[in-house]
């Protein structure tokens, strides 16, 4: 099984490290094998979550979303599936490196992650649901954990004890906790995605003020 066929929303950007594609396409493989095409499932109820998670994560990490959709497509082996996609004001991405902060790669990967919280938060989610977003947001926080240990991480083990828990309680947990405390505004962008399949102007604008941060 190849990233191509994933029935996810989430491209992986040009020059991502081999091993992270590998990485992700073994547990794309070893989902398939336990659960069958059923555990990459995200029905149109899941995309609408998926993607109001990732406009709330988003609104209230300082990113203005231009605008949020839905689709379908049909993938073989899968059939239908649902997507969707969030248009920003930023077309450089939200590049990480080692000239970045800590808090701006924690900030990526919570934006990252947000879509998959989102599902989370009302049940939605399926066992291979945003492998690629769940990949690449905790192949920052390993980053990050470089960043922010406070000797060299030598192995690759350290560096899994140090960055597992960092990336729960500083990305996962607070994503979460984005979305549970912006409940109002989550269901009103679902509402409107569920009637329309777009939102998008002042409509949007005027449920993202509706955004209150939360202490991180």
């Amino acid at each position: 099984m190849s990233t191509a066929n994933l029935p996810h929303r989430f491209e992986l950007p040009k020059g991502t490290p081999p091993e992270l594609i590998a990485m992700i396409e073994a547990t794309a493989r070893d989902a398939f094998n336990q659960y069958g095409a059923a555990a990459f499932e995200m029905s149109r109820e899941a995309a609408l979550a998926h993607e109001a998670g990732h406009t709330i994560v988003m609104a209230h990490e300082g990113v203005t979303v231009q605008s949020v959709r839905i689709f379908s497509r049909s993938i073989p082996i899968f059939g239908t599936v649902w997507g969707g996609w969030c248009a920003v004001d930023n077309g450089e991405g939200w590049p990480v490196g080692p000239d970045t902060s800590a808090e701006h790669d924690i900030s990526v990967a919570r934006i990252t992650i947000g879509g998959l919280a989102g599902e989370a938060c009302y049940g939605l989610d399926k066992p291979a649901s945003s492998l690629d977003e769940l990949a690449v947001s905790q192949m920052i926080g390993m980053m990050v954990a470089k960043k922010l240990a406070d000797h060299e991480l030598t192995s690759a083990e350290e560096q899994r004890e140090y960055a597992e828990p960092l990336w729960h309680e500083r990305v996962w947990d607070v994503a979460v906790k984005i979305i549970r405390n912006n409940h109002a505004p989550f269901m009103r962008l679902v509402e409107h995605l569920y009637l329309y399949e777009r939102i998008n102007g002042s409509k949007l604008r005027s449920v993202l003020k509706q955004v209150r941060r939360i202490a991180a």
